[in-house]
């Protein structure tokens, strides 16, 4: 925050005023300029700095200032001294020598000329109720006069204020916590940069206490080191600071009240009627008001009943203190809350106070009979108390101890990846017999993930299929032993599988995950099977199947929270695709606005990459896609190596893209590295043949994939339309009508328009011509024109363009190849005229750029 060299005229200014945080969220509650406005926070929630910063930074330009620094705890007549006080040292004020000091006040307020800002920047919490009071009364005499009053978090009654109608604004200590953007702004201004992650988790444990983020902020900016640590506690340091924060605090408070500390602190939040039974205390309001005063707890005064909420990092240090001066007291109440949350049906709470009491076995039996549910809902809590039950407590839980394993991501070094599952489906058949086949199950879908996320897709999609003959037979033989996971472990198969492109094994997974899922009321599973089955069908251009899938999505529970935005992309994929298919661009650009750009985190950027791409080919936008989608492909390349299915989808996608902006030798080059096998990319294949001249290759190269079979019929359809274009450029007309009537037949089956845009444009005259069908739903343009550049060398071209490239001489090159000088020359005029060059310099780097010659690698 900067302050002006000539700072505000009645405004105090300090060194840290400069460094402090502006404040804009805040500041527009000032800039309301309401008659009162109360900040009721205890100290060390920055009320003096956000209203000296705010005046500094213009705040109320048409005021006079009249700052009272302190009041005493001794009445409101203090009140009357300090403004005459502050008044008198004010330049601008001429107070009156008679009447009484009440009615100088007043008399000097009036004769000001302007209009006046009384801040009260500290009220103590003896004499608040007095001081409010006295404020009123000032308002009441004096119509310009405004003021600012700054409480100490003690609750003080504003019922008068409001019964009185006077315009006033509440700030109350919850609003002065810092967000998770503003302790962000904070830590990384203050030293190396952190990750998100972590500035958030700062800000929660901390409960966003200005007192306590400064304090963060200042070891970020002594120590580079990371401030919590891998159970998402307060490193060290930072948990030194906190400690002398909490006991200054905790020895402020008289006996009754620190007694009263240590017993409420059981509760991670409470309410007056949580405070009496858990202390019994005859005024729990009052006591609670207390520790909001010392800036132990926060008030959120607005909610219904009113709740006091401890910061995560003061109450571990509340409940630490407990134990020592009241050994078993607290535990044995944390144990009684466990207890109450589990009966009440709330798993999340009741597991975290049943791991805070050491209460192993409640905790987890409360994960193993409320796994789904955690995972769907309360996925933060589940790994914070899988992270802190030791391992000892799980040997007999392997369930637990997999979970544990995968989303606490502590994979590298965990025992249970050295496991192995047989290969042999008789023994995996057989082992599902046994006790020990659930622990192999989720031993092997571990691995499986693992795989997953390290980019080896083909390892994880082999490891995923082992374990269908050994599902099968615990199903049959001991079918309670996977339980309420099973949904949850197959959609992790299913996306294993879809990752690596065996989409007809993925949608069967998917399928039974969202029946299993829909049986326990899973939500998220539920819209993460239905939207990526969908994704599955679209893909592979099925899509009757894709919009019944999306339908069933679509009547499916919204998913919030953690997992809302990301079990929606499948759907929105597919609801893209499908929308592209029948060429309307128009809904297709609004699934593309919600789908934005896949973050580096995102599984399935490969298929946002994909429908991204096809989107600006069709909205004739190919150098737009091509750069976007390499720039997708840098972003996400430990994610792109072989075994990928975005390899199969965006090769497909880059040499359409080429092939639209007319780089034929590109596009062929590209094609000719691929799998030649894929239904979609040999499809495009052919199509790049085809549009460099050479219709006989084309139809060569689609006999390769028996079409009828594939499982792709949008690869099937767009096969049809490059065999029809292929037989007319050979003038067998038969042939091309053949071709052309079964791929009209099956885009109207599947609603699909846009396949028609990828054969050059007159050709769906000329079978009209020939007595052919229309396109169905009427005529489109290409997103393909012709000619498109396609440069080629003779054999023996080639070879003196390599010699070239190496840096041989006409010479040498004419005495390597065994011809003469003049032969040479002539095969150099000829490439520098293929090419549209002058130079050996600018036919070498040509090449490159057609590949032509190897593209050469800088170190």
């Amino acid at each position: 925050m900067s302050v002006s060299d000539s700072p505000r005229v009645g405004a105090p200014a300090w060194r840290s005023l400069s460094s402090a945080l502006a404040r804009p969220r805040l500041f527009a509650c000032l800039d309301r300029g309401s008659t009162l406005t109360v900040i009721d926070a205890p100290p060390g929630f920055g009320k003096r700095t956000l209203v000296a910063g705010w005046l500094h930074q213009g705040g109320a330009p048409d005021h006079t200032i009249v700052w009272v620094p302190e009041l005493p705890s001794s009445g409101d007549g203090d009140l009357t001294e300090r403004v005459l006080e502050a008044l008198t040292d004010h330049p601008t004020a001429d107070v009156a020598a008679d009447d009484s000091p009440f009615e100088r006040v007043i008399g000097t307020i009036r004769d000001l000329g302007s209009p006046c800002l009384l801040v009260l920047a500290c009220v103590s919490a003896q004499n608040s109720a007095q001081v409010l009071a006295a404020t009123l009364l000032l308002l009441d005499r004096c119509p310009r006069l405004d003021a600012i009053v700054c409480l100490p978090g003690n609750s003080t009654d504003l019922a008068e204020v409001v019964i009185r109608g006077i315009d006033s604004t509440y700030v109350p200590a919850s609003d002065l916590a810092f967000t998770v953007e503003e302790t962000t702004t904070l830590l990384c201004k203050a030293g190396p940069e952190r990750s998100d992650s972590e500035c958030e988790t700062v800000c929660r444990v901390l409960g966003g206490v200005p007192a306590l983020v400064s304090a963060a902020t200042a070891v970020a900016r002594s120590r580079p080191q990371r401030l919590i640590d891998t159970r998402g506690l307060p490193t060290p340091a930072l948990a030194r600071l906190v400690r002398t924060y909490v006991e200054n605090r905790i020895d402020e408070l008289d006996d009754e009240h620190r007694e009263f500390a240590y017993s409420v602190a059981a509760a991670h939040s409470v309410t007056a009627d949580r405070a009496a039974d858990l202390t019994g205390v005859a005024d729990p309001d009052a006591a609670l008001a207390t520790l909001a005063a010392a800036g132990l707890v926060m008030d959120s005064p607005f909610h219904d009943p009113r709740t006091w909420r401890w910061p995560d990092a003061v109450r571990s240090c509340v409940l630490d203190i407990s134990r020592r001066e009241q050994p078993g007291r607290v535990d044995a109440l944390l144990v009684e809350l466990a207890r109450e949350h589990r009966d009440a049906g709330k798993p999340a709470e009741a597991s975290i106070y049943a791991v805070e009491a050491g209460d192993w076995d409640t905790a987890v039996t409360i994960v193993e009979e409320s796994w789904a549910r955690m995972v769907d809902s309360s996925f933060d809590v589940l790994v914070k108390v899988l992270r802190q039950i030791p391992d000892e407590e799980l040997s007999d839980h392997p369930s637990v101890q997999a979970g544990r394993a995968l989303f606490t991501q502590m994979l590298d070094e965990h025992s249970i990846l050295h496991a192995s599952l047989p290969t042999d489906p008789d023994e995996l058949a057989d082992l599902g017999k046994r006790p020990e086949a659930a622990q192999a199950v989720y031993v092997a879908t571990v691995q499986s993930l693992t795989l997953r996320v390290s980019g080896e897709f083909g390892e994880a999609a082999r490891l995923t299929l082992l374990l269908r003959p050994l599902v099968h037979s615990i199903l049959e033989h001991r079918p309670d032993d996977l339980g309420p996971q099973l949904p949850l472990l197959r959609v992790q198969w299913a996306i294993t599988l879809q990752l690596a492109g065996c989409l007809t094994e993925s949608t069967t997974v998917f399928r039974r995950a969202y029946r299993g899922a829909y049986a326990a009321n899973i939500a998220f599973v539920i819209q993460n099977a239905a939207g990526s089955s969908a994704l599955n069908w679209a893909v592979t251009g099925d899509n009757p199947r894709a919009r019944e899938w999306l339908r069933t999505e679509s009547h499916a529970e919204p998913t919030e929270g953690r997992w809302g935005e990301m079990v929606k992309v499948g759907g929105r994929v597919a609801s893209t695709l499908v929308r592209l298919d029948s060429l309307d661009l128009e809904h297709a650009a609004r699934h593309l606005d919600e789908l934005g750009i896949p973050r580096v985190s995102e599984e399935l950027w490969g298929f946002v990459a994909y429908v991204r791409a096809y989107y600006n080919l069709a909205t004739g936008n190919a150098y737009d896609g091509l750069t976007e989608l390499h720039r997708l492909i840098e972003s996400h390349h430990d994610l792109h190596d072989r075994g990928a299915f975005s390899r199969i989808l965006l090769g497909a996608a880059e040499i359409d893209l080429h092939l639209a902006l007319g780089n034929g030798n590109l596009a062929r080059a590209l094609a000719e590295e691929a799998p030649q096998s894929h239904p979609m990319l040999v499809v495009t294949n052919a199509r790049v043949e085809r549009f460099t001249g050479h219709p006989d290759v084309a139809l060569k190269k689609l006999k390769r994939v028996p079409w009828t079979e594939c499982g792709f019929p949008r690869a099937h359809l767009e096969a049809l339309l490059v065999e029809a274009s292929a037989h007319l450029d050979l003038d067998d007309e038969g042939a091309a009508l053949r071709s052309w009537q079964r791929a009209c037949t099956l885009a109207e089956a599947l609603g699909n328009r846009r396949a028609f845009t990828t054969p050059a444009d007159g050709l769906a005259q000329r079978f009209a011509d020939l007595g052919g069908p229309p396109i169905p739903g009427g005529p489109v343009a290409s997103v393909f024109t012709e000619p498109v550049t396609h440069v080629e060398l003779s054999r023996r071209e080639t070879d003196v363009l390599e010699l070239l490239a190496l840096g041989s001489t006409h010479a040498d090159i004419a005495k390597k190849l065994f011809v003469s000088h003049n032969t040479i020359k002539t095969q150099l005029r000829s490439i520098y005229r293929k090419l549209g060059v002058h130079t050996r310099v600018e036919a070498i780097g040509r090449a490159r750029d057609l590949r032509l010659l190897p593209v050469r690698r800088s170190l």
